[in-house]
């Protein structure tokens, strides 16, 4: 009996750890998975998604591929941790479109996975083809797949719906000010309607979603451990 007020003290302590632990992990993946993404989409050489453009990128710059296919790797495995950590701070109002988001998080995490793996297997056709056009008949025949199209465009959609929801999960419970949704909002037009091959409108998209993603995580780091293990706390006094 004499010992219970030094076990409950550990406990608590140990249930302060964990939870500053989990909160700055999610904060950290949050927001990093949000720059690695724009890293690897500035990384990637630029080609219209052809046949022919993918065979040029894929015998030009093979280097750059693989290394954007292993960034968006990385950023998928972050994405999952941070959108499912941001999402459970998310009670009441809100509290279905944060899931919504985590679930189109995991699925974008998924479609950026599809791609980064289809990018290695171009420079794998491309090297083993006897020739250009073997080469671009092979891709032809891959990227016109309709069904592939079908099973993957859906969760790469799902990425950018993520983008969005979750801000607006966060401004409906009151976490972060309206300009958050702005800044998400204004890189999913961009995403819909500006070229893609433009550089600077690509480094302004990338830029921000990732301010937006950093607004985020930097609310997640500002909540107390009491308000992190009980969410539903947030915003009383």
């Amino acid at each position: 009996m004499l010992n219970e007020p030094r076990v409950l003290s550990a406990t608590r302590g140990a249930d302060t750890d964990v939870s500053r632990t989990h909160r700055i992990v999610t904060a950290a993946a949050l927001a990093g998975s949000a720059m690695l993404v724009g890293i690897g989409g500035l990384i990637a050489p630029p080609n219209d998604g052809q046949a022919t453009g993918l065979y040029d990128v894929a015998s030009s710059a093979p280097g750059r591929l693989t290394v954007e296919a292993v960034v968006l790797v990385i950023s998928s495995i972050l994405l999952v941790v941070g959108v499912l950590g941001a999402a459970r701070v998310v009670r009441g109002r809100g509290r279905r479109l944060a899931w919504a988001a985590a679930l189109f998080g995991v699925m974008g995490a998924l479609g950026h996975v599809a791609y980064a793996t289809f990018s290695l297997i171009t420079i794998r056709v491309v090297d083993a083809a006897p020739g250009r056009a073997a080469a671009i008949e092979t891709l032809d025949s891959i990227n016109g797949d309709p069904a592939i199209g079908l099973l993957v465009m859906p969760f790469i959609v799902a990425y950018g719906l993520s983008v969005i929801l979750l801000p607006i999960a966060f401004y409906r419970r009151h976490l972060v000010p309206l300009w958050v949704v702005g800044l998400a909002g204004a890189a999913f037009v961009l995403e819909l309607v500006a070229p893609g091959g433009v550089l600077a409108v690509l480094g302004l998209k990338y830029a921000l979603g990732a301010a937006a993603a950093l607004a985020l995580a930097w609310r997640i780091t500002q909540l107390s451990n009491s308000e992190w293990r009980n969410p539903e706390t947030i915003g009383r006094t």
